[in-house]
């Protein structure tokens, strides 16, 4: 009998057991809760069965996601490490790259945690941001924990990436991306990421797409991450500034849009949606999605209201597959065709008429000395008007103002609606104090382009002279929504602050005004 131990012993030692791969039902519910970002819970259950399975490379391959979802970079790396080790390479590599990346780039960014949130950013060039991110994240977290009686247990990760290359290395979002499309946030792995405005040429609404990103993952928790692009879209669309109690997605331009769509029967199809925006091919085919997507949220809410958007985000738990249509015919009564033809009736019923001289914006990434002043030339349609414009730049060098002034509307008259050659006599005409006529262009301007920082600081500037510190407060806090890296807006508001006597936000802006100009170490 001891000798047939010894035996056995002795072929175990020779021809270990396989390891036992983990039961596909295990595997089924852990993907299924990372699916749905049910992080903690996979983590859990997950550690309980490698204490099991070690080397089973199915299952360290499905931990180390896991772990990349909880954040923990570290740990995602030695399980993709130990799943190549254990198997085949079946693409394994890739991630485990990928995973290494990430941490190498994040690993270089100062943490900030809040009650609700735990943010990384590059503090030497983003450090300003910091205060923003923070009243922004946690505004948006109490408005819409109001709103949809969501508060997530865990602490919510937000990672601003400092420029283009380290931002595609970490959300995968490509140049092409940001540039045609414009996609500068994304909701993915768990958390949320944007791009630094710093990163392109006039900013961008950072903060409104912070909350956007936000509400996406609201969006992914509510409804077991099953939602179709468009209602991902058109929700977070629909709510992305309520934070700021700003206005509604319904911008000149988004009623450009539609009215022009409605008109030439041009709507984008929800399925050509899928899966994702930014695979549409033009910024203004990705706009118009955008705002589509927005319209039909907004026409849910007419007929239900927020529960009924929120209801339907639970039953859509409640089915197998991905989609909306179900869970709409549940709460409204509706086949989704049906759906689809009563909110293109409501579209129609808001008669929205094409706004002259809206057009979609497009981003620009920062390439070494990138002239904001040449960009905004090449926007300029008519070719006299961008000559006399010219003229006029050279003229207003050399000091000569009113000559520059009146080249500057002969350029306009020429191009009716041009917000650069706005914004360029309207700066004149506050070096000629000429405020009040300053004040008329630039309110026309603002209409046109709600999104130009150089709007909103010169605006900020005539009410400054004009001495209404509130509206100079707010066209300046509304230019630091967009480019807040513009020490002239953070040099307005200290003065606005002083005059409203608060010494306090005065002192702030003239720190970050000093941290602004003085290049960091």
């Amino acid at each position: 009998m001891k000798q047939k131990s010894w035996i056995l012993l002795l072929i175990f030692i020779i021809f270990p057991i396989a390891a036992q791969a983990a039961p596909p039902e295990t595997m089924r519910s852990l993907t299924a809760k990372l699916e749905a970002w049910e992080t903690e819970e996979a983590w859990r259950e997950v550690k309980t069965f490698l204490l099991q399975e070690q080397k089973d490379p199915e299952l360290l391959e499905l931990a180390s996601h896991i772990a990349f979802y909880r954040g923990d970079y570290a740990e995602a790396l030695k399980l993709a490490t130990s799943a190549i080790a254990a198997g085949e390479e079946n693409g394994r590599k890739g991630f485990a790259l990928f995973v290494e990346e990430t941490a190498g780039v994040i690993r270089t960014l100062k943490r900030h945690e809040t009650p609700h949130f735990i943010i990384h950013l590059d503090e030497k060039q983003d450090g300003i941001l910091a205060d923003y991110l923070i009243e922004t994240l946690e505004q948006t977290y109490r408005i819409m924990a109001q709103q949809y009686g969501f508060q997530p247990k865990e602490k919510i990760r937000v990672e601003v990436l400092p420029d283009a290359k380290t931002f595609h290395e970490v959300s995968t979002l490509s140049p092409r991306d940001i540039e045609v499309t414009g996609a500068v946030g994304l909701t993915k792995f768990n958390k949320l990421m944007i791009l630094s405005p710093r990163a392109l040429v006039y900013g961008y609404r950072w903060l409104d797409a912070l909350s956007h990103e936000y509400m996406h993952y609201v969006i992914v928790k509510l409804s077991g991450n099953k939602a179709p692009i468009w209602f991902h879209e058109g929700l977070a669309k629909y709510e992305e500034t309520r934070w700021r109690s700003g206005p509604s997605y319904l911008s000149p331009l988004y009623q450009t849009l539609l009215a022009r769509a409605l008109s030439n029967h041009q709507l984008i199809g929800f399925e050509q949606m899928e899966p994702s925006l930014i695979r549409l091919e033009t910024p203004e085919e990705v706009q118009l999605a955008y705002a589509q997507a927005a319209s039909a949220v907004e026409f849910i809410v007419s007929k239900t209201g927020h529960e009924g958007v929120k209801e339907i985000m639970r039953r859509m738990t409640t089915y197998p597959h991905r989609g909306a249509s179900d869970p709409i015919k549940d709460v409204l009564g509706m086949q989704f065709n049906e759906f689809e033809k009563n909110w293109k009736e409501y579209l129609s019923s808001k008669r929205l008429q094409e706004v002259a001289g809206t057009t979609v914006r497009h981003y620009k990434i920062k390439e070494g000395r990138v002239d904001e002043d040449r960009l905004d030339m090449e926007e300029i349609k008519s070719l006299m008007a961008r000559n006399r414009t010219h003229l006029a730049d050279l003229l207003k060098e050399r000091g000569r103002k009113g000559a520059a002034a009146l080249e500057y509307r002969r350029a306009l008259s020429e191009n009716k609606d041009s917000v650069p050659i706005m914004n360029r006599l309207s700066a004149v005409l506050l070096e000629m104090e000429r405020n009040e006529e300053a004040l008329e262009l630039l309110k026309q301007a603002v209409d046109l382009s709600p999104d130009h920082p150089t709007i909103h600081t010169q605006l900020g500037e005539v009410y400054l002279k004009l001495k209404d510190f509130k509206s100079a407060k707010q066209a300046f806090q509304e230019s630091i929504q967009i480019n807040p890296f513009n020490p002239v807006i953070h040099q307005g508001l200290a003065k606005t602050y002083e005059a409203m006597g608060d010494s306090g936000g005065a002192s702030k802006e003239r720190e970050i005004t000093r941290r602004l100009i003085t290049p960091p170490k």
